[in-house]
């Protein structure tokens, strides 16, 4: 009596290298392009990662008011423009930061972190599932990048902005290579 239970499955729940012999891997400059892109969601999971400590730690009123007072130092520096700027757009924002807004931003931050991380992940080990979660992900912040863009040209919104479509566009077409090698293969 020979009963058939499929394809045996690997203790990673992964079909043995046989089974899926032919999906193929990303090429190395393909591979290269994933993990840059991973590298780019790492650093924007340890930027939010910062930030929502950040908002967290203003919630202490000594910590707040040290940042107010480092941020008024700044505002009063005569010929570093940048860092002037920053100080007088940040001020009235902590100057009216409520503890539950503080915290709200910290939740959003720690939030879209792991969105982040786990694109991130997900990326550098060349998982399919990884390139659509970070396609829908990503092209969702599209708009509000570019309506952000045309409120106010700046070099860093213009930078992000055309990394994530570039990133988009990439991974677009991995995608789709990918579905025709597989058809193909199949």
């Amino acid at each position: 009596m020979s009963t058939e239970t499929g394809p045996e499955v690997t203790r990673g729940g992964e079909l043995p290298a046989a089974e899926h012999a032919h999906v193929q891997h990303p090429t190395k400059n393909e591979r290269y392009g994933l993990e840059l892109i991973a590298i780019y969601k790492f650093v924007k999971t340890g930027v939010l990662v910062l930030a929502g400590l950040g908002a967290l730690g203003l919630i202490n009123r000594g910590v707040a008011a040290a940042a107010n007072t480092w941020l008024e130092r700044l505002a009063l520096l005569q010929g570093h423009r940048l860092t002037t700027a920053f100080a007088a757009h940040a001020l009235p924002y902590l100057g009216a930061a409520t503890n539950r807004r503080l915290i709200l931003i910290a939740i959003g931050a720690f939030l879209y972190a792991t969105l982040y991380l786990v694109e991130g992940v997900g990326l550098w080990r060349c998982r399919r599932w990884a390139e659509y979660l970070t396609v829908g992900a990503t092209a969702s912040f599209l708009p509000i990048e570019i309506l952000a863009l045309v409120h106010r040209v700046t070099l860093p919104r213009a930078v992000t902005l055309a990394f994530n479509i570039i990133a988009v566009v990439f991974l677009a077409w991995q995608i789709r290579v990918g579905r025709e090698s597989e058809s193909e293969s199949a």
